[in-house]
């Protein structure tokens, strides 16, 4: 993929919050899914992962990414994403699109990012696109979930956003944080992204869902999980690792 430092395409970035291993996997299948010409700058920053990041550090070096340090520890107790990636935004003003990532993200199509691309300016009303949700890297999240996920919020797992001085301008003053919205009668919860989704949507703009697909494991972490689920999510996570290895070498 090209490196343009002065002025990317695409500036990318994921956060790594203990989770090497994922990222490891999410910058494979990015790199074995997409074409070698593909006009993107990736950066990954690590909230002081004290995890295994020997197979991160081992390819993005051999890719030449930059793992940096966010400026939080993995024990910080109010860590925010969504402030480490404002800042990013702050920082990187110089591209047509931001493609922001979770760590726990595999891509499982070739091409994913073009053809979110060119969905996005089908759409005029559209800031941002995200991709459907695979759980398990063959079926889409069920029904019950899809509300949530994909109508109250771009979701930051795989989000597509075009750099347009709303977007700089929302993002500088309202950030991209999650926050407890408090009303005279009860309170509210706005995830990652979901506050700044709304404050876009005042300006008639709103986030579309993409045709293509990515695996999600979610909430990886967290230690909300039982450990069967984390067993199931680390057990496919290093099947597919071990895959794009081979494929990538």
């Amino acid at each position: 993929m090209k490196n343009h430092p002065l002025s990317p395409y695409i500036q990318a970035v994921v956060v790594n919050h203990n989770t090497s291993k994922y990222t490891e996997l999410m910058l494979r299948s990015m790199f074995a899914r997409h074409p070698s010409d593909l006009d993107i700058s990736i950066t990954v920053l690590d909230n002081n992962s004290q995890d295994d990041k020997a197979g991160l550090d081992a390819f993005a070096r051999a890719r030449e990414i930059p793992v940096l340090p966010s400026g939080y520890g993995f024990k910080t107790k109010w860590n925010s994403h969504g402030e480490i990636l404002r800042k990013f935004v702050m920082e990187h003003p110089d591209c047509a699109y931001y493609l922001f990532l979770d760590a726990d993200a595999c891509f499982l199509q070739d091409e994913t990012i073009p053809a979110m691309a060119r969905e996005l300016e089908q759409d005029s009303s559209a800031f941002g696109i995200a991709p459907r949700l695979s759980p398990n890297g063959e079926n889409e999240i069920g029904e019950e979930y899809r509300a949530k996920v994909y109508l109250s919020r771009l979701h930051p797992c795989c989000a597509l956003v075009r750099n347009t001085p709303v977007f700089q301008r929302v993002v500088e003053e309202i950030g991209l944080s999650c926050v407890q919205y408090l009303w005279a009668a009860g309170e509210v919860y706005l995830d990652t992204f979901e506050l700044m989704t709304k404050v876009m949507g005042t300006h008639g703009l709103r986030s579309i869902l993409s045709s293509r697909m990515i695996l999600h494991f979610f909430s990886v972490s967290y230690d909300w999980e039982p450990p069967d689920a984390m067993a199931f999510k680390a057990g496919l996570r290093d099947k597919l690792l071990e895959a794009y290895a081979d494929a990538l070498g």
